[in-house]
């Protein structure tokens, strides 16, 4: 049987701060935690880009009797002051262990080990124009798949 495990991590940016909040569906069997915030902020000197200059942080927990995959999808916009214009590209980031995954790649699913495993979370958007100064919220979906050994 499969379980799919879904972490929203959302930047609200005001142009020049911004901070991750996190909102997680668990499933019985894995679970997400110690979750902190991280800092996206518009690239210094670029207003077309807002990425992490500090990564969120949480754990998430898969039991020895299961096996599980973890996936990264590209960031997308909830709400902003103005709307992602064509040709906006959008990157998430996941690091843990020796595992560096990107939305944007081939790269961006990966085994979890079995106990308790620190992720760490970034997120990079470029607008082919500048960001209008206001909020901009983008949801980050990160994917946990269980299935027993």
């Amino acid at each position: 049987m499969l379980h799919r495990l879904t972490l929203f991590i959302t930047g609200a940016i005001l142009v020049g701060f911004g901070n991750y909040a996190a909102i997680a569906q668990e499933t019985p069997q894995v679970a997400f935690s110690n979750v902190n915030p991280g800092i996206v902020e518009p690239m210094l000197g670029n207003m077309k880009i807002l990425q992490s200059t500090a990564p969120a942080t949480l754990s998430v927990n898969v039991p020895s009797e299961l096996a599980a995959q973890i996936s990264i999808l590209a960031p997308n916009l909830v709400e902003g002051a103005s709307d992602d214009p064509e040709g906006t590209t959008r990157v998430g980031f996941l690091n843990f262990g020796a595992n560096s995954l990107s939305s944007n790649s081939q790269n961006n699913t990966a085994n979890l080990p079995t106990g308790n495993t620190d992720l760490e979370v970034r997120m990079r958007v470029e607008r082919p124009v500048a960001f209008i100064p206001g909020n901009y919220n983008y949801r980050l979906n990160l994917s946990v798949t269980v299935t027993p050994p």
